[in-house]
């Protein structure tokens, strides 16, 4: 299009399709850019799972083997005598007696051969090694749950 001294100017058709393509190129961007954040925190997420985990996991080791009680049900095995009364471990932490909204955590123990490592249903007397199994699962849908055991066992 022409000016009235001769001079090009843009026509309004192209400006639209440039405006078009301008904001399809923004809307990627930012979509891409909040995918990232997302992936980002969900990597945190994790580690901090982890770590829920393993604090678990050396909390339950400190007691000793025959300390640790055998759950998470409600018919669960205590501890042996001659164990401190505050060994008793929640096996099914909710949020907030975590102290964080994003988290539970789930602990299971169980009696197992020593030799194999498979469940040893009932527990045998005494028992000589016990599995300790913890996962912790972030609220954040990005966030795969871990699961991490352990085996503790009389030398």
């Amino acid at each position: 299009m022409r000016g009235p001294r001769g001079t090009r100017g843009i026509a309004l058709l192209e400006v639209l399709i440039s405006g078009a393509i301008l904001a399809i190129a923004v809307v990627g961007l930012s979509l891409m850019l909040s995918s990232g954040q997302s992936l980002v925190m969900a990597e945190g997420d994790e580690r901090v799972a982890l770590y829920l985990a393993q604090q678990k996991i050396e909390k339950l080791r400190t007691l000793g083997l025959r300390c640790i009680p055998v759950g998470p049900s409600a018919d669960a095995v205590g501890p042996e005598a001659g164990c401190q009364s505050s060994t008793q471990q929640d096996y099914n932490e909710t949020p907030a007696e975590l102290g964080s909204s994003r988290y539970r955590r789930l602990t299971v123990v169980e009696c197992v051969d020593p030799q194999t490592f498979t469940v040893a249903a009932p527990c045998p007397d005494p028992v000589t090694a016990k599995r300790i199994t913890v996962t912790v699962e972030p609220q954040m849908h990005e966030a795969d749950p871990l699961m991490i055991s352990s085996v503790l066992a009389l030398h």
